[in-house]
C-alpha cells in the first residue's frame, strides 16, 4: 500500500502551532513538529501555498500579531525573572552588611562599657591609691587629720606644726615632689 503523504491542513495545523508556541514555522520546524516525517520538499510547497492564501484573506497580519504578542509577553516574563533575580541578589548583599554593621556596632558598645569600667576604676583609684574620701571622712580626727593617706588625698598638702611659739599655730606647706 502507497502512503497517502502530507496534507495541506496537517502542515497548517503543526504551523499555526508553532505560531501560538511564539516559533517560527521554518520548514525544518514543522517537520521535526511533525515527528520528522514528510519530505522538506512537499512542507515547503504547503507553506507557500498557506501563505498565499493567508496574504490575500489577511489572516497572515494577525499571525504575525500573534507572534509578536507571544515574543513580548515571553520578554516580559524574562525581564521580571532578571529583575528579581538581581533584586534578590541586592537585598542579600545589604543583609550581609547590616549584620556585619550590626556586628561592629555591638564590638563598639562592648569596647565602650570597658572603657567607661575602666574609667570608673581610674576615678575611683585617684592617684594610683584608690579612694580613700569614706576613710577620710570616718577617721577619728576629722578632716586635720596629717595621716599620708589624707596627705595625698589633700593633693599634697600637709600642716605642719610651729612648736616655738606659745600659741601652736598651724600652717598649710605644699609637698613639691
Amino acid at each position: 500500500m502507497a502512503r497517502t503523504g502530507l496534507t495541506k491542513s496537517q502542515v497548517r495545523t503543526t504551523r499555526d502551532q508553532l505560531l501560538a508556541e511564539g516559533r517560527y514555522p521554518s520548514v525544518d520546524a514543522v517537520r521535526h513538529a511533525l515527528g520528522d516525517t514528510g519530505s522538506k520538499s512537499t512542507i515547503h510547497k504547503h507553506l507557500k501555498e498557506l501563505a498565499e492564501d493567508d496574504s490575500s484573506t489577511g489572516t497572515r497580519r494577525e499571525d504575525t500579531a500573534r507572534s509578536l504578542q507571544t515574543l513580548v509577553e515571553q520578554l516580559a516574563d524574562k525581564l521580571h525573572d532578571d529583575a528579581e533575580r538581581r533584586f534578590n541578589a541586592l537585598l542579600e548583599e545589604k543583609d550581609r552588611e547590616l549584620a556585619e554593621l550590626r556586628r561592629k556596632v555591638q564590638q563598639l558598645s562592648a569596647r565602650i562599657e570597658e572603657l567607661e569600667i575602666d574609667a570608673d576604676a581610674e576615678l575611683s583609684h585617684e592617684n594610683g591609691f584608690g579612694n580613700f574620701s569614706n576613710l577620710f571622712a570616718s577617721s577619728r580626727s576629722g578632716q586635720r587629720d596629717d595621716t599620708p593617706f589624707n596627705v595625698i588625698l589633700a593633693g599634697g598638702r600637709s600642716m605642719t606644726v610651729d612648736f616655738d611659739s606659745p600659741q601652736i599655730q598651724l600652717t598649710p606647706r605644699v609637698f613639691q615632689g
